[in-house]
């Protein structure tokens, strides 16, 4: 688990920044509950290869979470612990986001604060019965650390709630500019007696309860992605409802249900309950999604949820298979089918050979080659959108990620300027020019014949 930079109290509602640590639409109403079995080969996600793309809400909201994207990315978590009574059930709601969602005012003592709104209205049978009306800054040191865009912005509240099903509709903004999103959802509080187990829960800190009747002392990790190569341990905190519980099974899971490896863990037994933090090892979950499975060995009950492991930072968060999709333009074909072959539980072993076979500045902790190849692709997918075609591969953008910025662009005047038009990179160091053209106006830009096979041998030779 993360050291915070700083010990939160033992309270219902937590606004934290963990920048020394970690690296306006509407919806109609879905599901949000603990993600549980439907059966042996669990519930799988659905993959799309036509929708590939680099925004992950998708994936997160497949993963049971509340996650959108621009204008205001964020993911959303909640979890559910038992009470002192049956009828009551802690409901542990998490969000976070990147400072980069928020606009900074510069303080009089050189340090620049973000302000944001969470306003929260859960409803049951149309009654009103819980508000959460809040507003919240952020105050960093820098203005570089006003940019950063990883998910290091937390908001956390815990309230009390009947079992039962709800409907839940969260608003975030930034106050500056008044960005964010607003999600209706169907949340299903469970009932805790004994024999139950609680949701499980991936922490950045937690103190297990030694009672029912403590505040739960955790700090949910809303996004639950760890990288590859960097962090070893995915904390997951989980509570069994029977204090003579000390053992529970784990099954990981792979996105299509199949069980990759299974394995006994311990709990604490205390007053009421059994609990504790399971550390599983990434090494055991390979890369891409996984559901994480608790089992009472004494039967009864079972308790899910997914976490994601991810290629690196910088990198997009994705899928294997659709990380070779991904890399098309980056790695010559064999070494894409040596990733694409190699077995689940060999995949993490197959991407650190890729990483290691590609990296042309091995010395350096960062793979610059592959960090610039995904910028462009960025960079690309969005200058370069056509219908029906994501921008990284439409004609255009593959030469953008493949060669880069062009030192000029010329497009030479015709008579009809919406038909036929002609666009012409140049690329002087490598002595290419490479002509496109709109023949029909709408905007499909295509290469020529002659310049299809000029960039494709250049293309092949880099691959070389």
């Amino acid at each position: 688990m993360f050291d915070l930079p700083l010990h939160f109290p033992m309270r219902r509602r937590l606004s934290v920044a963990l920048l020394a640590v970690m690296t306006a639409c509407s919806s109609a109403p879905r599901d949000l509950a603990a993600p549980r079995p439907t059966g042996p080969a669990g519930p799988g996600l659905q993959r799309d290869l036509r929708n590939i793309s680099f925004d992950p809400a998708p994936l997160y909201r497949q993963m049971g979470m509340i996650a959108r994207g621009l204008p205001f990315p964020t993911v959303g978590r909640v979890g559910f612990l038992a009470s002192s009574t049956p009828d009551t059930t802690h409901v542990v709601l998490g969000f976070s986001f990147s400072p980069a969602s928020l606009s900074f005012t510069r303080e009089a003592d050189t340090r620049f604060r973000g302000t944001y709104s969470v306003g929260v209205v859960i409803e049951r049978s149309g009654e009103r019965v819980k508000t959460i009306d809040a507003t919240e800054s952020v105050l960093v040191g820098s203005f570089r650390e006003t940019s950063r865009t990883d998910e290091s912005v937390l908001f956390q509240e815990i309230i009390d709630l009947a079992p039962g099903t709800y409907t839940m509709t969260v608003a975030l903004r930034d106050v500056g500019s008044q960005r964010g999103f607003q999600e209706t959802v169907e949340m299903t509080v469970p009932k805790y007696g004994p024999g139950r187990l609680s949701t499980p829960m991936p922490v950045i800190q937690v103190l297990p309860r030694m009672d029912r009747d403590t505040i739960p002392y955790v700090l949910l990790s809303p996004r639950a992605t760890v990288v590859f190569g960097r962090d070893s341990l995915v904390p997951i905190y989980i509570e069994s409802y029977d204090p003579t519980d000390t053992s529970l099974l784990l099954l990981a899971r792979n996105e299509t249900g199949r069980v990759l490896w299974s394995d006994a863990v311990t709990i604490t037994p205390a007053r009421g309950l059994s609990g504790g933090v399971v550390e599983v090892p990434i090494t055991r979950l390979g890369i891409g999604v996984s559901q994480l499975s608790f089992v009472r060995e004494s039967g009864g009950d079972t308790a899910s949820t997914y976490v994601f492991v991810g290629f690196g930072d910088d990198l997009p968060i994705a899928r294997f298979e659709d990380m070779t999709v991904f890399l098309r333009y980056f790695a010559t074909p064999a070494r894409l089918q040596a990733l694409r072959e190699a077995p689940e539980e060999q995949r993490p072993a197959a991407w650190a050979t890729f990483m290691q076979e590609t990296d042309s500045t091995p010395r350096t902790p960062v793979h610059e080659d592959l960090r610039e190849y995904f910028t462009r692709l960025v960079r690309a997918n969005n200058r370069f959108r056509e219908e029906g075609v994501p921008g990284w591969m439409s004609d255009r953008g593959r030469v953008y990620v493949v060669l880069g910025e062009p030192d000029q662009i010329l497009e030479p005047q015709v008579q009809d300027f919406q038909r036929n038009r002609q666009q012409l990179w140049e690329f002087r160091e490598q002595g290419l020019q490479l002509v496109f053209y709109d023949q029909t106006g709408t905007g499909r830009w295509r290469l020529t014949q002659t310049s299809e096979v000029r960039f494709e041998t250049e293309f092949r030779r880099r691959l070389r």
